[in-house]
């Protein structure tokens, strides 16, 4: 799973009390989800299991409850981070609507469905159907 953006966690345990404890607990989250290979909720919940669902993101409990981790994950490939906050900040319940979890997940635009499809045309590549 390729995680996007570690300078967002990096940024957290910069500016945080507790700088230390932050590093440590959001490295080995990173290093973890970093190595996974998720297919969809559920295998992500075997590694993760307190993380929730929240629309379209995922709530990860690090550290013990300490912080929370607001991501965005599309199967099998990636994981945005979007938020990184402290238990405080989580229970104010604010983020949902700033992070746009309630928000449909945005979708492709023709222009780039088009460049995939003449790229495969070049290059040769076959989609998974046998069409170029």
């Amino acid at each position: 799973m390729r995680v996007i953006a570690k300078s967002r966690l990096r940024f957290f345990w910069e500016s945080h009390s507790d700088r230390a404890d932050a590093e440590k607990c959001l490295a080995v989250w990173y290093k973890i989800a970093s190595s996974a290979r998720w297919v969809n909720f559920a295998s992500l919940k075997q590694t993760f299991g307190s993380a929730d669902r929240v629309g379209n993101c995922v709530v990860f409990d690090v550290g013990n409850n300490r912080y929370r981790l607001i991501g965005r994950v599309i199967y099998p490939r990636r994981l945005y981070v979007l938020r990184v906050m402290d238990h405080g900040e989580y229970s104010r319940s604010l983020w949902a609507k700033q992070c746009g979890c309630h928000n449909p997940p945005p979708k492709k635009s023709v222009a780039s469905t088009k460049a995939v499809r003449r790229a495969k045309r070049t290059t040769g590549i076959r989609g998974k159907r046998g069409e170029p």
